[in-house]
């Protein structure tokens, strides 16, 4: 890849096809500054949308020595470590990944028919899912390269990952799981990665992968404002459901469930009207009633906020 400096990084080469399916024609989307610290000077990225299966990416991305300058600490924005007791705390207002962890590992476990019980957590963050994998009777492995996270994973677990990008990854054995939550949006060559993870899987095992929707009700609403799906520099892809499936089933995987997924804290409206005191309240309320049929309505719509797809190496 090419590089070409700039004053707070560098950007990688144009692409001409999409990131997902490969396809040529593709097209300048919208524009979006980056803005990593209070402090930092604003970078400007360009996304394009492809037009055959609607997937987004950065164009030029930013190049791979940026990215790990930032995942080095977190793949979170975290811009200074927390401990396992700050981050269980706001679980505790707002119940999220410890969810999605348990609904993932179960589905996993339940679509791996491959009789191995090795599991790989690619991007394992605080650590959740490498909890879920090893209630569900997985031996794991982990990688994460972010310090901040990984010493919240060693609190929660009492081991650590691997403290490095997926791409330097070496394995030495198959997998009957391969969780990715969160991850394939980060990665400069998501059709690199997916192929070497339908490498890494035994006969029958799993792909557990779980993305932002660029179709989302979302980004439809706040454009560039959305920070879910188009967070730059961090994200580098957008994916559609479309995309999705393409980039697995081109390398080789079966796609046997997608579901889609909208969780949204009670309090997000309020705090986006900067309303305050007892008109809060009542909006805080009135979207803690009425946010679980929103959401259903929203994933059978397909405008969910994120996918989560299962995928099976045959």
């Amino acid at each position: 890849m090419i590089y070409a400096s700039t004053t707070s990084g560098t950007y990688g080469e144009v692409l001409h096809e999409c990131v997902a399916c490969r396809a040529e024609k593709i097209r300048y989307w919208r524009q979006k500054n980056y803005q990593y610290t209070q402090s930092a000077s604003h970078k400007e990225f360009h996304i394009y949308r492809c037009e055959s299966c609607g997937t987004g990416f950065l164009n030029r991305p930013p190049a791979m020595q940026w990215l790990q300058s930032i995942y080095q600490y977190s793949g979170q924005a975290l811009t200074q470590a927390v401990t396992l007791e700050e981050v269980l705390a706001k679980e505790t207002e707002f119940p999220n990944c410890k969810l999605d962890a348990a609904r993932m590992g179960q589905l996993a476990d339940r679509f791996n028919v491959s009789d191995n019980a090795q599991a790989l957590d690619i991007g394992s963050g605080f650590g959740f899912y490498t909890q879920a994998l090893r209630k569900a009777g997985y031996q794991t492995t982990s990688i994460n390269p972010g310090k901040y996270e990984n010493e919240v994973f060693r609190q929660l677990n009492g081991d650590e990952p691997l403290a490095m990008m997926f791409e330097n990854y070496q394995p030495t054995g198959k997998f009957g799981v391969v969780m990715m939550s969160q991850v394939l949006e980060h990665l400069l060559e998501p059709d690199q990665t997916v192929k070497k993870v339908a490498g890494l899987l035994a006969s029958g095992g799993v792909l557990a992968c779980a993305v932002p929707n660029y179709a989302s009700f979302l980004v439809k609403l706040l454009g560039t404002k959305d920070n879910a799906c188009l967070w730059v520099p961090e994200h580098v892809n957008y994916f559609t459901e479309q995309g999705l499936r393409e980039l697995v089933g081109r390398n080789g995987l079966r796609v046997v469930k997608v579901e889609q997924v909208t969780r949204i804290p009670s309090n997000a409206l309020s705090k986006r009207l900067g309303l305050k005191g007892k008109t809060a309240a009542f909006v805080d309320r009135l979207v803690g009633r009425w946010q679980n049929p929103f959401a259903r309505f929203m994933n059978f719509l397909g405008l969910g906020i994120y996918i989560n797809l299962y995928a099976v190496k045959p």
